[in-house]
């Protein structure tokens, strides 16, 4: 952008927005991001390529994590840029090392931001939301964290992926909306390693229904023939599980039947291996979507056309989060609605639309 000023150094990239005044800080805001790049690690891939005389556009594969956020933080300054909020940017590779971490805890740069993105790894991020839990004038961000005890008492700290929880919540409160005649069959893997059903309890789905039963299934057990209970007309089924495999299976099999269904799961279980996404439709799938993004919207085809001109690819799911958390946190734009987990603690986003696959597109219903 012709209205920022690039300093590229490493191990910090510092980028100011000139031109500008933010009228709410009336000063510079500092963001700090703490990521593993793995500097070392792709240096020697560049060296390598270098004596081999053979240049590829190849990286260490543990940063590609850390380099898809990056993306969506410089692409977010671009955007302030044009609103006029100054912004400093400070770029450290932590390395998954707690060792390093302590060290670019205590920079001066860092002690002075206003924002710390990252780190991304739970004890890495415990060090740093430990050292500054009592700075009034800091927000942590953990974008990918479901580690919900680092929320405890550290008011500065916000995690960017709802909770299983709030996963469930969304889908009971849209499943009360729905005709309580319909027969609905809770779907639990006996062999699952915790018990994730007290979501659905909290919300008594059992009194709410007139047709309400519960279905263990075993993994070895799940065959065409195991579906025989399903009513002929109507199906709702709730896949309660988070087991990849149990549940990859279930569909599997269930897509070899003829009764219509409706099947609920979660969003962590959104890339379905080896179903085809007819199979999905078929089956009318229903998941919690967090942070979701219109691909077809005029709006969001513009934002990545622009981003593409940048980088030449598309934003994925963690570019896209810090994306927007850095417009939320940097602007008066919010993007993001969050909640207080514990009393005298952090905050987590709720930001959650139950989706269904739908023309080949995952779409939010009514």
């Amino acid at each position: 952008s012709s209205d920022s000023t690039f300093v590229v150094t490493f191990d910090t990239i510092s980028i100011i927005s000139s031109d500008s005044i933010f009228f709410d800080f009336k000063d510079t805001l500092c963001v700090s991001v703490l990521l593993p790049f793995y500097l070392d690690e792709n240096t020697n891939i560049d060296n390598e390529q270098i004596n081999k005389e053979k240049r590829i556009n190849k990286i260490y594969p543990k940063s590609s994590w850390a380099l898809s956020f990056l993306e969506g933080i410089v692409f977010a300054m671009d955007s302030l840029s044009t609103l006029g909020v100054p912004i400093k940017l400070n770029v450290f590779d932590t390395k998954n090392n707690p060792a390093v971490v302590r060290n670019i805890a205590s920079k001066k740069v860092v002690k002075e931001s206003n924002i710390l993105f990252g780190p991304l790894y739970p004890d890495n991020f415990k060090i740093i939301s430990n050292f500054y839990r009592l700075d009034k004038n800091k927000i942590i961000i953990n974008p990918l964290s479901n580690h919900y005890d680092l929320l405890k008492k550290k008011k500065n700290v916000y995690f960017l992926t709802p909770s299983l929880r709030q996963q469930s919540d969304s889908i009971c409160l849209f499943l009360k909306k729905l005709d309580k005649s319909i027969p609905v069959s809770l779907i639990k893997f006996s062999e699952e390693k915790k018990n994730i059903t007290y979501h659905i309890d909290k919300h008594e789905l059992d009194t709410v229904f007139e047709n309400f039963i519960i279905k263990e299934f075993k993994f070895s057990k799940i065959n065409k023939q195991s579906f025989s209970f399903l009513d002929v007309e109507n199906n709702l089924l709730l896949l309660w599980s988070e087991e990849e495999s149990f549940v990859n299976r279930f569909i599997s099999f269930l897509g070899t039947v003829d009764n219509p269904v409706s099947l609920f799961t979660f969003q962590s279980l959104d890339e379905f291996d080896r179903i085809d996404i007819e199979t999905l439709m078929k089956l009318n799938i229903n998941i919690p979507v967090s942070n979701y993004f219109d691909n077809y919207s005029d709006k969001n085809r513009y934002l990545q056309k622009k981003f593409e001109n940048i980088f030449f690819h598309k934003m994925n799911k963690n570019t896209l989060l810090s994306f927007y958390s850095i417009l939320h946190f940097c602007s008066n734009q919010k993007q993001y609605n969050f909640t207080q987990l514990f009393e005298g603690g952090g905050f987590i986003n709720t930001d959650v639309k139950v989706c269904t696959y739908k023309d080949y597109r995952l779409i939010p219903l009514e």
